[in-house]
């Protein structure tokens, strides 16, 4: 025990000093056969010297140190699989009735000499041993990252895992195990032994189709001891077989990928079941399904490539917009087109307005329908014309004549951003045939690469953007965009840059604005195991986000039931948490009222079975023998859990270790010097009193 004080202890004779001070300045005046004896007149300065000094003592925070020892025992995290799996297979009954038991034992055998920490482990990690089996999806990966994160150290002795060796959450847990530094032991489960079984392994699809595609699907399925079977799969829709295929499954453990193409009638979000029709025989029928869902969408946009006359530039922009997802080009003439064009998303215009196609009819219906227009300028572009539109760049030119110009990035773009290749290749690409005059940005437009012509850098634009309010508008300086993308290709060998330039350009342009009062967002799939959130905006006349009115959601379920949510405010938008709902497709209304106006919303949202513990019921004991051999550790099956016991027991290097640390204490914290103090001012007070002196 040592004392110690925060401000200097040479201060400490001063406190001494003060309190003697203090005492000779009360009893200094004591005169010889006046009051108390010379005695006891020391006795009460002694009284309040001491009790002065003390409290001034306080004052430097005086603070005890103790050097304190912990003795800890060896720590063995005892980890149990509690995902549903284990019930798949095997004995079943050992597992429910007896092997609780066993782990019990366990537990209380080594906790005579470690301390055992108890962790259920499958889609999460929660403290304690459970037996119920209920978790739908097993992470090993995550269990061990746990153990590392709350108890890696010293004091780590070793983890002891039980389980069936399947995870299909997490990465291979076999590289935290390493990183762990202690043996691992396991408890094997489940059963090895394979039975004859058709196993849906899994399948491919996008997310995301259009209405009028065919969208592609590729089946896996694995045949388990099925040799020469005959297999059916059948995609279903709605019940109805929509497409199948035969095939025939060759040696003991055979795998097939099957590509299928389904063709979607209407849009939204469309539940496909895939099937492998069961065969006697089959150990499970539970793994020989899985439904897909494809959100078909009916919202391409519509892009018009309109020339003035025949020009391999519409060609190579009409390639480059092929690979554009969701974006269906047309291409036509002005002598010719007799279209609509308020019908289209995005109008490119090559060579137009022009002296013979004025297309003054088209501008007027594109003007009131808000359709954004990119020019490309030629020789024979209508400059008059074209000044009178707006587009963000004015134009003086003198006819006929055209020079040469390479684009020089503007670094100061911030529309869209271009990769690293792009912006390279953009400067390298030969240059465009630009109509000779002068070229002036407007205030509302910013350049994407401006001209330079030979060595001379000018201010002109070669790429220009534009945003009028909610409408947006480009123009492109020059003709031979087809030189770009031939260019493209020899010097990188395909044409991946000049492609998504133009993807850019037209993504950038073709944006819709949503202009919805009111607006419901939440993910469209789902798992039973997850939490259904609902969010919700409103916004006022200036499209300011309130959350002031009450907003209700009505969700139906297959059976037609109703269920009424209320969402709650949340910052400046609403929130409705619906928890955990069963499998199945419900359907949606959102109600609420604005300014007086009552909007509404309506969707579907699919919550997806979880089956992952269903597509694999074949013990894989090669991870914990694995596992075991990397790390020192053990397996043994249910009934040899002695043998674990045994061998922790025999390490020398897993026993109690003796820990020492400095505690402080604050001095003033003691009660026995309160009592202290208190009893030298109340032995002056009562030697005082009794001698008449107040």
């Amino acid at each position: 025990m040592n004392l110690t004080t925060t401000h200097s202890l040479w201060l400490a004779p001063l406190c001494l000093l003060l309190g003697i001070g203090l005492a000779w300045w009360l009893y200094r005046r004591t005169r010889e056969g006046e009051g108390p004896s010379r005695e006891l007149t020391l006795v009460l300065a002694a009284c309040r010297a001491l009790a002065v000094a003390l409290i001034a003592f306080f004052l430097l925070e005086p603070m005890v140190r103790i050097l304190v020892r912990e003795v800890r025992k060896p720590v063995v995290v005892l980890l149990h699989d509690g995902s549903a799996s284990l019930l798949a297979a095997g004995d079943t009954a050992t597992l429910r009735n007896r092997y609780p038991q066993e782990l019990q034992e366990l537990q209380e055998k080594l906790g005579e000499r470690f301390d055992v920490r108890t962790l259920t482990y499958g889609e999460t990690v929660v403290e304690g041993h459970s037996f119920a089996q209920t978790d739908a999806l097993t992470n090993v990966d995550g269990a061990l990252r746990e153990v590392y994160d709350r108890f890696n150290g010293a004091d780590l002795g070793a983890v002891i895992i039980d389980g069936d060796g399947i995870y299909n959450r997490g990465r291979d847990p076999r590289s935290i195990a390493d990183k762990l530094g202690v043996p691992v032991f396991a408890i094997a489960l489940g059963d090895t032994t394979v039975r004859p079984d058709l196993v849906l392994r899994g399948v491919e699809h996008n997310r995301i189709g259009y209405l009028g595609n065919e969208l592609p699907l590729l089946v896996k399925v694995e045949g388990r001891r099925m040799a020469g079977t005959s297999a059916r799969i059948s995609i279903l829709q709605e019940g109805k077989e929509v497409a199948s295929k035969e095939t025939t499954l060759n040696g003991r453990s055979a795998f097939v990928e099957l590509p299928f193409t389904v063709k979607p009638e209407r849009a939204g979000m469309i539940r496909y079941t895939v099937l492998v029709r069961p065969v006697p025989g089959e150990a499970t029928e539970l793994n020989n399904r899985i439904d897909v869902l494809i959100d078909v969408l009916d919202d391409r946009q519509k892009i018009l490539l309109l020339g003035a006359a025949p020009h391999p530039d519409l060609g190579a922009l009409r390639q480059a917009l092929a690979g554009l997802e969701g974006y269906e080009t047309e291409l036509a003439f002005a002598a010719d087109f007799a279209g609509d064009a308020s019908r289209y998303d995005l109008l490119i215009l090559h060579g137009l307005p022009s002296q013979k196609h004025g297309i003054q009819p088209l501008f007027k219906k594109a003007d009131a329908a808000g359709v954004p227009i990119c020019y490309i300028l030629t020789n024979g572009t209508d400059f008059g014309g074209f000044n009178t539109r707006g587009a963000g760049v004015q134009v003086t030119s003198s006819r006929g004549n055209a020079t040469d110009a390479q684009a020089t990035l503007n670094k100061d773009f911030t529309y869209f951003t271009l990769d690293a290749d792009q912006a390279r290749a953009l400067e390298r690409f030969p240059p465009l045939q630009v109509p000779f005059g002068q070229f002036e940005l407007g205030r509302s437009a910013t350049a994407l690469a401006t001209q330079r012509i030979g060595m001379v850098q000018t201010p002109y634009p070669l790429i220009a953007l534009a945003q009028q309010q909610e409408r947006r508008s480009a123009v492109i300086a020059g003709e031979g965009l087809w030189r770009w993308r031939i260019n493209d290709l020899q010097q990188q060998g395909d044409h991946a840059r000049f492609d998504r330039l133009v993807h850019k350009l037209v993504q950038f342009l073709a944006l819709k604005v949503n202009k919805e009062r009111f607006r419901v967002a939440h993910p469209p799939r789902t798992s039973e195991n997850e939490r259904v959130v609902f969010t919700a905006e409103s916004y006022n006349a200036t499209f300011e986000p309130v959350n002031t009115a009450e907003v209700s959601l009505v969700l139906k379920d297959e059976a037609g039931l109703d269920h009424q949510y209320a969402f709650s405010p949340s910052g400046s938008s609403y929130r409705a948490d619906l928890g955990r709902l069963p499998a199945g497709v419900y359907t949606w209304k959102a109600r609420t009222r604005i300014d007086g106006v009552e909007h509404t919303v309506t969707g579907e949202l699919h919550v997806e079975a979880q089956v992952a513990e269903q597509l694999s019921t074949v013990a894989d004991h090669g991870v914990w023998h694995d596992m075991a051999a990397r790390t020192d550790g053990l397996v043994v099956a249910p009934g040899g859990t002695d043998a674990i016991a045994q061998a922790l027991e025999a390490r020398p290097g897993l026993v109690a270790r003796s820990y020492a640390h400095p505690s402080y204490s604050d001095l003033i914290g003691l009660r026995w010097l309160f009592f202290v103090i208190l009893g030298l001012l109340t032995c002056e007070w009562v030697l005082r009193r009794r001698n008449g002196q107040y």
